[in-house]
């Protein structure tokens, strides 16, 4: 065999091989020196040899496929390493499929480096908090992951110590809103009843709201998807019970899960 940095092992072909017997042959006795390499395969040596070649052409072979496996089983083990299953997708993916919660992820950031902070929209209770932390220690949280909550589940390991496992429960906050429309004059569109609009924005406000994201206020009711009979939509929220109102998108906290208000007499057509 040999090897070449770009493809690896190469397996050698038949005359390679058998060079290797006819130098090992013409150099055995010095009577053999000046044989010729046609006169070599007209020898009966070269009959001997040439099992023995096919013998070490199906070795060379066998050799570089178990390199190919090995190769392969490496890059899958270092994908693995540098692909952990503690990820924030995975871990809100697998608690929404198996338990129907959603769920939220801290940012990392170099103040928070190496701690994993969790929060999940759920009623915490003893047996629900023993299958999650069950469920992080099987699948979706790497061993020795440090995870930070004023919720702790002590999981006991097969192979013997403790996994202390720990999150939050998403906090809910009321946020009202209100929503002004200007009519399009370029538009003969039906309007929307003041009552169906608060259906429609309640219904967009639960798919594309979720706990600890972002709130962005043009994102549940516009005039493409929802109103092409107005002309400009401007949706506010308050989080005072109506005192200030705010227009701009609301960073939230990871922990945070806001509950939409929206008032049929906060629907207002200008």
């Amino acid at each position: 065999m040999k090897w070449d940095p770009e493809l690896g092992v190469i397996p050698e072909n038949f005359a390679t091989h058998m060079g290797r017997y006819y130098s090992a042959f013409v150099n055995s006795r010095p009577e053999y020196n000046a044989v010729a390499y046609n006169q070599f395969v007209a020898s009966d040596e070269y009959k001997v040899f040439y099992p023995s070649v096919q013998i070490d052409m199906y070795i060379d072979n066998l050799m570089a496929e178990t390199f190919l496996i090995l190769s392969e089983f490496i890059s899958v083990t270092n994908l693995r390493i540098s692909n952990p299953t503690t990820t924030p997708n995975a871990l809100i993916a697998g608690l929404l499929e198996r338990f129907g919660f959603r769920s939220s992820v801290k940012q990392m950031t170099v103040e928070n480096a190496g701690k994993m902070h969790v929060a999940i929209d759920y009623t915490p209770d003893a047996d629900l908090n023993y299958q999650i932390a069950n469920y992080f220690e099987k699948t979706a949280v790497v061993g020795s992951t440090y995870m930070v909550g004023d919720i702790e589940q002590d999981i006991v390991l097969k192979k013997g110590g403790i996994e202390t496992y720990r999150w939050v429960a998403a906090t809910e906050q009321a946020m009202r809103f209100r929503i002004r429309i200007k009519r399009s004059r370029n538009s003969t569109a039906v309007e929307d009843t003041p009552e169906s609009i608060v259906s429609l924005f309640l219904a967009n406000f639960e798919v594309f709201y979720w706990v600890g994201m972002d709130v962005e206020p043009e994102r549940y009711f516009e005039i493409v998807r929802d109103a092409p009979y107005a002309a400009e939509i401007i949706t506010e929220y308050s989080l005072d019970g109506g005192d200030s109102w705010q227009s701009n998108p609301y960073i939230s906290p990871y922990n945070m899960k806001f509950v939409p208000e929206l008032d049929v007499s906060n629907v207002i057509f200008e």
